[in-house]
């Protein structure tokens, strides 16, 4: 199999995904769930489309989807303010019909059990009743409805208002009652949205979710049936790829990684080399505010709203560090990436275009000043500081996508910036590398992998205030999946080619190749696999059909990057302390161990339609999402920041034991925290989501289980673990040896 055919089938690839992906996102974008122009019960207007509309931009104002989730997206700790909406309408309803003509709260619980099943399936029956004039664009409320409309509005009015320790809701989460009334509407009308069948279809508009038998909602036929179809397209595909990759002898080559890497520290520094050092010293910075937030959250969990100093517990709520904690990580990994093209674009050409260096500070004060800026405008957009122009400069409302749409506009302009900074210093070596076509290729893979980096991350402007919920978060996860589990693998695969070429660990033949390898896999799996997202979040259920299958077969691109690990592992081991990469490598390595456990196997284990429907926002995907961000993209930017400074720091300043330190510390603490705390909750919210319902799986009454408690208060050890022996000792490193820098040759 040739590298030309190889090429020409990753670029075909990648364009009938996304292809595959627009289309359904175009046929889908009037199946999303009506917003009426007026919501009518006897005859009055009880709430118009602004009502609805305005409360979607409360919820978003005040950072509500880092302090809980509508349809199952948003942050896994609080409640889902849909789920629970949908289970007090079906409460308030039974009340109704059980009290007559003056209902009264737990009056269902007093009448003979023969009457409440009759009850039971008369509000059933209303509740999954659609009863949407589209011609007229207005919704009719029984009077059952009605009244659960009136108690959901004194429900949120007091949880928002008044406060509720249970959830961490500090007083005046949302500050006013008019406010308040506005954002409990949009939560009734998503609550309607899951509960209400489509036309003409035995499924709501969420395809049933979330499971609630109170209100009738259990697992679609088509999310069975999918997730059959998903497992018979894994085996059937990944049997395929086993042949071709043996067929064809991908992985092969020898490797000379002793000389290379020796020569590698003999080669001078540039000035612009020098420069990127400023970047990994803030990403190691940003790295251990990050865990310190996830640690707080962590406390949150089993003490939602206080801590050990009172103070913290009142001024710094759930959503402000949930923000932090996702907008730090991908700020330091950013960062990261971003010095490493920087330090990693003379090397390749060994010279640097005049006035790099002043671009690359350049790009560093934006850096701090978007970073800042951005981190600054959240908070004051969660404490309603900034008034009108919250969505501007404040708290944007989407989880991974929080910062102020400025802020979102500059931080796109300095990765085109950074891309001309990088491009413009490559561009000898593309010249050059016309004798040397497979070194050649493997440059220009990496030159278009950056620039999917930018150009994916634009998505994320392809919405604005008060866009349709659905159709917002269709484009939101164009960048928070397609962004990471596609193009980053992308980018990352193209950056660790160029480091195993340059490293001598292999041939630019052989590295090429596998890239172009994975890339197809990458695309045509991840790409159309972001539909997993789409299942319950008011698309068609033809979502279940792509995401089930395309989605099950994201973990065998990440089976071949665990088999190239493992072949890396070897030349490490063989090369012995010779080796002055060992310790960089060693943490690409865990990159891919944790690529194959976390993103493939828990991704896997997690997004079949059938298991979704009940796993979906509980902790079995935060423990993806932890093994998948920091223990995948995490372990790669550390590997990047210590290759960059392995080049960088005087070699008698280098020092591997404290490496070998921060190394286990990171690994064997984010492996405590999945195997004894992410991973078991998430198992036993599963539980409890099947069996009873997934309202009660993130109620109070669930975080305030025996063993629940128990296991949040254990999460302390594995923080500490990665906090003081993994964080701690690496930003330390870096501090230390910044002075001991190779001096500018």
């Amino acid at each position: 199999m040739d590298t030309k055919g190889l090429r020409n089938a990753a670029i075909l690839s990648f364009v009938v995904a996304l292809a595959f992906l627009l289309v359904g996102g175009h046929l889908a974008k009037d199946k999303v769930p009506p917003i009426p122009d007026q919501v009518m019960a006897d005859g009055k207007t009880i709430m118009i489309r602004d009502d609805i509309i305005s409360g979607q931009n409360i919820y978003q104002r005040y950072g509500l989807m880092d302090h809980g989730s509508v349809w199952g997206h948003g942050s896994l700790r609080g409640m889902d303010f849909s789920a629970d909406t949908l289970h007090l309408m079906g409460q308030a309803m039974r009340d109704f019909h059980a009290a007559g003509q003056n209902p009264q709260r737990g009056f269902y619980d007093q009448v003979p059990q023969p009457q409440q099943k009759a009850i039971d399936g008369r509000v059933i029956e209303e509740i999954h009743t659609n009863r949407y004039d589209p011609q007229n664009d207005i919704l009719i409320l029984t009077s059952a409805q009605t009244y659960a409309l009136k108690l959901t509005r004194e429900y949120w009015d007091e949880q928002l208002g008044q406060g509720n320790p249970r959830y961490g809701f500090l007083p005046d989460t949302v500050p006013t009652a008019e406010e308040r009334k506005q954002i409990a509407d949009f939560f009734f009308w998503t609550a309607w949205a899951a509960g209400t069948n489509r036309p003409e279809q035995d499924f709501t508009y969420t395809n049933n979710w979330p499971p609630d038998k109170s209100v009738g909602n259990t697992a679609s036929s088509e999310a069975f049936v999918w997730s059959i179809a998903s497992i018979l397209g894994l085996f059937i595909v990944l049997g395929i790829v086993i042949y071709v990759v043996h067929r064809y002898e991908f992985f092969y080559g020898e490797a000379r990684a002793v000389e290379a890497s020796q020569q590698l520290l003999e080669a001078p520094v540039s000035k612009s080399q020098k420069a990127s050092a400023k970047f990994f010293l803030v990403a190691g910075l940003l790295f251990l505010l990050q865990i310190f937030n996830g640690g707080l959250l962590a406390h949150y969990t089993v003490h939602p709203g206080s801590f050990y100093i009172k103070f913290i517990g009142e001024m710094y709520p759930y959503s402000w560090a949930k923000t932090w904690h996702l907008q730090l990580a991908i700020l330091w990994i950013a960062v990261s990436w971003v010095g490493t093209a920087i330090y990693l674009a003379p090397l390749i050409t060994r010279r640097e275009p005049k006035g790099q260096a002043i671009l690359v500070n350049i790009l560093f004060v934006a850096v701090l000043v978007v970073g800042v800026g951005s981190l600054l405008g959240e908070v004051l957009g969660i404490k309603g500081a900034l008034g009108k122009a919250w969505f501007w400069l404040g708290h944007q409302g989407w989880e991974y996508l929080e910062l102020g749409r400025l802020w979102q506009i500059l931080l796109f302009i300095g990765l085109i910036f950074w891309l001309v900074i990088v491009y413009r210093a490559l561009i000898p070596a593309i010249r050059r590398g016309q004798e040397d076509a497979d070194r050649r290729s493997l440059i220009l893979f990496y030159v278009f992998s950056a620039v999917f980096v930018v150009l994916f991350f634009g998505f994320g402007l392809m919405y604005g205030r008060g866009t349709h919920l659905t159709i917002a978060d269709y484009w939101r996860w164009f960048v928070v999946h397609i962004w990471v589990e596609s193009i980053f693998e992308f980018f990352g695969v193209a950056v660790i080619a160029l480091f195993l070429v340059t490293l001598g660990l292999v041939t630019a033949s052989s590295a090429i190749r596998v890239a172009y390898l994975t890339a197809i896999l990458v695309f045509l799996s991840g790409i159309p696999g972001t539909a997993h997202h789409y299942f319950w979040y008011g698309g068609p259920s033809y979502w279940l059909a792509i995401g089930g299958i395309f989605s099950s077969l994201e973990p065998i691109p990440l089976i071949l990057l665990v088999v190239r690990a493992w072949m890396e592992y070897r030349h490490i081991r063989k090369a012995g302390t010779l080796f002055p990469y060992r310790w960089p490598l060693y943490f690409l390595t865990a990159s891919s161990v944790w690529n194959f456990l976390g993103a493939g196997v828990f991704g896997f284990m997690i997004n079949l339609p059938i298991i979704n429907y009940y796993e979906h926002a509980t902790y079995l995907t935060s423990n993806h999402g932890h093994t998948a961000l920091f223990g995948v993209y995490g372990m790669l930017a550390i590997s990047l920041i210590l290759f960059s400074w392995r080049g960088l720091v005087d070699d008698r300043h280098w020092k591997d034991g404290i490496l070998k330190l921060s190394f286990w510390g990171l690994n064997g603490g984010l492996f405590l925290m999945f195997a004894t705390t992410l991973l078991p909750v998430g198992f036993m919210q599963t539980w409890y989501s099947y069996s009873v319902g997934f309202q009660y799986a993130r109620s109070a009454d669930f975080y305030d289980l025996p063993l629940v408690q128990t296991l949040g208060n254990w999460r302390l050890i594995p923080d500490l673990v990665i906090i003081v022996l993994g964080a701690i000792p690496l930003l330390y490193f870096l501090l230390s040896t910044y002075p001991r820098l190779r001096k500018v040759t």
